[in-house]
């Protein structure tokens, strides 16, 4: 098997695309993002006032 990256042709052996093909396989826990993304908005829009208000002054 082979592929391609941006920077350099990757080969790997049969057994290898095997193992890299199984691994993929592999149910996996869903992914749950480590920060609360509405807060981290929130703290974004508090941060962009508090800006735009020392700018006018």
């Amino acid at each position: 098997m082979a592929t391609e990256t941006f920077y350099k042709r990757i080969i790997l052996s049969n057994e290898a695309a095997e193992k890299l093909a199984d691994g993929l396989e592999k149910p996996r826990e869903p992914y749950v993002p480590k920060k609360d993304m509405a807060e981290e908005l929130r703290k974004g829009d508090e941060l962009l006032k508090r800006m735009s208000q020392l700018r006018k002054s």
